[in-house]
């Protein structure tokens, strides 16, 4: 595990709104101070960027990307955004669904939200989506054999069930941490490496690390 994480290579990249050129960071440290600083500056537009960051991102190694960034410029509002900036001030306890009801274009599912969720606090937040979900067959006992997606459903939907698999998702992961590395790791760290063994095709060596812990 420790060298999964170690290798985790998704590509630190974004995008500079200004002038309209991809940046690819040194490492994702630097990508996540970026973004971060982006999510929680004063300058409205300054966030637009960094949530449409967290799409441009995401989607890198998908064809739509590039559509669902414009999709949404397009849709998001000063609203969504002074919405967004009352919610995440001094608030270390945020939820997937305090995220959802605001509304905002591109973020309704639990696999974007909880990105957002990750770049503003990795020490306590992760990434839930499908490709993560790969690994929790075989491990009935785990957190993620519990997730509920609506038959032949596409989006991992946020609602209170859910909710609770994910804040369980994510304790998982800092558990780990703790168990395994001392907690030198942070929930981000742990769920990256599960994404890197599903990336490199060893899902069954990842479902043994999972169920085993």
């Amino acid at each position: 595990m420790d060298i999964s994480i170690k290798k985790y290579n998704f590509p630190a990249v974004y995008f500079d709104f200004d002038s309209k050129q991809e940046i690819r960071a040194a490492d994702m440290p630097e990508l996540e101070t970026y973004i971060q600083g982006s999510l929680t500056s004063e300058r409205e537009q300054d966030v637009k960027n960094g949530l449409a960051n967290v799409l441009y991102w995401g989607y890198g190694q998908m064809g739509i990307r590039n559509t669902r960034v414009q999709r949404f410029f397009e849709g998001i509002s000063s609203s969504h955004i002074n919405l967004f900036q009352n919610l995440i001030e001094n608030n270390d306890n945020l939820t997937l669904r305090e995220i959802k009801n605001i509304h905002m274009p591109q973020y309704s599912g639990i696999s974007f939200i909880s990105k957002i969720l990750t770049f503003l606090n990795p020490v306590n937040y992760c990434v839930l989506d499908k490709q993560i979900l790969k690994i929790k067959n075989g491990c009935e006992h785990r957190a993620l054999s519990n997730i509920r997606i609506p038959n032949r459903g596409t989006q991992i939907i946020v609602t209170a069930h859910n909710e609770g698999v994910y804040n369980a998702w994510r304790a998982e992961c800092k558990n780990i941490s703790e168990k395994y590395f001392d907690g030198k790791y942070r929930a981000v760290d742990i769920e990256r490496g599960f994404f890197n063994f599903v990336q490199k095709n060893d899902v069954s060596w990842a479902q043994k690390i999972y169920a085993g812990f």
